[in-house]
């Protein structure tokens, strides 16, 4: 006997979008740059200022902009 029976429904999803309800699930977008995002950086007045993929940390100690007066 050849059975010929539909997957269940969640296989079908799972099968056609990767998902197990057929919806991608939605994921935080920085409003700066518009890229998805892990982590948002605010200013002291809690606006933001960018995420982690449009803001670069580096050591303010290589940086001759926090050195005012000093001449480079």
């Amino acid at each position: 006997m050849n059975y010929d029976l539909p997957d269940h429904p969640v296989i079908q999803n799972m099968e056609r979008t990767g998902y197990p309800d057929g919806k991608e699930p939605t994921f935080p977008i920085c409003p700066v740059c518009g890229e998805e995002c892990e982590e948002i950086f605010r200013d002291k007045d809690l606006n933001i200022v960018g995420c982690d993929i449009c803001i670069k940390q580096s050591d303010a100690w290589e940086e001759p902009e926090c050195f005012p007066g000093k001449e480079h």
